[in-house]
């Protein structure tokens, strides 16, 4: 993911949650809202209950593969922010992958209505 495609700031995070529609599941809440710019912006949130510094960082870096992966299947009108819950730092990669695919058909099956 480049860095041109992240959001990072506090402000921008609580405006997409707040204003934003969301789908989620046992692993992960996806926050989305539309805007108008031409490409999406993604980002990340973990909590600290996930663990220490280390573990989050790599719930982090395993997200953005992920996501680097699935994101041509998102809107390109829209923003995104991926919330990691807790119970995500026991999973394997395979079943992080596939729990986040989930959440995406879901939300496409939600977006055709």
């Amino acid at each position: 993911m480049k860095r041109i495609e992240m959001v990072k700031s506090h402000e921008d995070f609580k405006n997409i949650i707040q204003k934003g529609k969301y789908q989620k599941n046992n692993n992960f809440i996806l926050y989305s809202y539309t805007k108008k710019k031409s490409f999406s912006h993604y980002g990340i949130a973990v909590s600290k209950k996930l663990g220490n510094a280390v573990k989050r960082n790599k719930s982090k870096r395993r997200m953005r593969l992920i996501l680097d992966k699935y994101k041509n299947q998102l809107r390109t009108d829209m923003d995104y922010i991926i919330i990691m819950k807790e119970n995500t730092s026991n999973l394997t990669f395979n079943e992080l992958e596939k729990s986040f695919k989930s959440l995406i058909e879901r939300q496409e099956y939600e977006k055709e209505k």
